[in-house]
């Protein structure tokens, strides 16, 4: 005998196979999300067959879906998306399970952000949405949370806005990268988005420019992300004014008060570097030593324009690191520095763990002159700065995570 779902306002039916075999993985999916009460996941209520159609029932999420919400102009609020998506799909993942469509269809921005559609993907016939979808998902792989990481940071993508398009695109490049055990986490993302800038609501209209997820079809090299952005001269402007003002660590914190002596010429030996108790079970090189050198490396990229050496000082998803994306994207856009020159006066290890460390370190920096691609030239003084950075141990070597003036 048909069955015939009955019209409900406050329900949504959606056809997603036929016959028994996806009636039986229907239900079952059905049977885990039962299990789970995020309020971010809007879970089927029920499974019906209408003749050889298997549909799923779910509630209605009152709000805008993504594909209909325009652009993100607001940091705060792009965040809170972000991190409420991430959140959600922590919950599916640490249950065993995947989502395998993150889209801006399947996203609903109501009193937060709601994933919907969570049976679909599990029928093993869909390859999620283009453009969002993994590149081994593409290539027919079933759905995994590292896809579904993948799918969040092009989400997130499509949505942000001109004014954040740099913040952007550098939080989300380790969700972007090709290799799906370098991805982080959602939980990761679902906590570290929100150290880099605070949440505030997103409460968006429907609007015209909305982007439509067919529109965003095409698959960037996530290698080359912040080399193929648009150009923002202005922006590379503001950049190179802050580097005037701040010196060698521009961008990585705030400023910090000059220190009255010498500048000494060069790094200090092992003398200069005072340990930490405890530090002796630390990794090689000791954290002192290497906050010393990539003080050193950042210098040498920034005289050599090499935007990519530049992040690869810093911890992915870090705030160092996001500011490092915006240094690179200066130098991209013919932003450039001459004259620099430093000299590290000490090194001290105040904190330190089996893979974290604090070291404050004393440096002078010559004066030099910072060159924008307009051609708009600041001269910056010579200077002695002192900085706390708090640097991660990535199992192979040191990387600064952040930077700011020590107490």
């Amino acid at each position: 005998m048909r069955q015939i779902t009955p019209l409900r306002l406050d329900r949504v039916a959606r056809a997603v196979g036929s016959g028994d075999r996806d009636e039986r993985l229907a239900r079952a999916r059905l049977e885990a999300l039962s299990a789970l009460a995020h309020p971010g996941l809007c879970a089927p209520v029920e499974v019906v067959r209408e003749a050889d159609a298997v549909v799923v029932c779910a509630p209605r999420v009152p709000g805008v879906a993504v594909a209909a919400a325009g652009r993100c102009e607001e940091l705060g609020a792009w965040v809170w998306l972000a991190a409420g998506v991430a959140d959600a799909l922590a919950a599916l993942h640490e249950a065993g399970l995947a989502h395998g469509d993150v889209s801006p269809a399947n996203v609903v921005i109501g009193v937060r952000p709601v994933l919907v559609d969570l049976v679909g993907s599990a029928l093993g016939r869909e390859r999620g949405t283009p453009g969002f979808a993994s590149p081994e998902r593409a290539a027919g792989a079933a759905p995994s949370p590292a896809d579904d990481v993948h799918a969040l940071g092009a989400l997130a993508l499509a949505c942000a806005g001109e004014a954040i398009r740099v913040e952007a695109e550098a939080w989300m490049a380790p969700l972007l990268v090709t290799d799906p055990s370098a991805r982080p986490t959602a939980r990761a993302v679902a906590r570290g988005l929100p150290r880099c800038a605070e949440p505030a609501r997103w409460r968006p209209d429907p609007a015209e420019d909305a982007v439509p997820a067919a529109s965003l079809a095409t698959v960037r090299d996530p290698r080359a992300w912040h080399w193929r952005l648009r150009r923002h001269p202005l922006r590379a402007a503001a950049a190179l004014a802050t580097a005037a003002a701040v010196g060698a660590w521009w961008l990585w914190g705030p400023e910090v008060p000059a220190v009255a002596g010498r500048v000494a010429g060069d790094a200090p030996s092992a003398t200069g570097a005072a340990a930490a108790p405890g530090a002796s079970s630390l990794p090689e090189p000791d954290p002192a030593a290497a906050a010393i050198q990539l003080t050193r490396s950042r210098v040498q990229a920034l005289v050599a324009g090499d935007g990519e050496a530049l992040i690869a000082l810093t911890v992915p998803g870090g705030s160092a690191w996001a500011t490092a994306a915006q240094e690179a994207r200066a130098l991209d856009e013919g932003s450039a520095v001459s004259g620099l020159a430093l000299g590290v006066r000490a090194a001290t290890l105040v904190e330190a763990g089996d893979t974290a460390a604090v070291v404050d370190v004393r440096y002078g920096v010559s004066a030099h002159t910072w060159t924008d691609g307009d051609g708009a030239i600041a001269t910056v003084p010579a200077r002695t700065e002192r900085v706390r950075m708090v640097l991660a141990w990535s199992g192979e070597r040191w990387r600064v995570r952040e930077v700011s003036a020590p107490p």
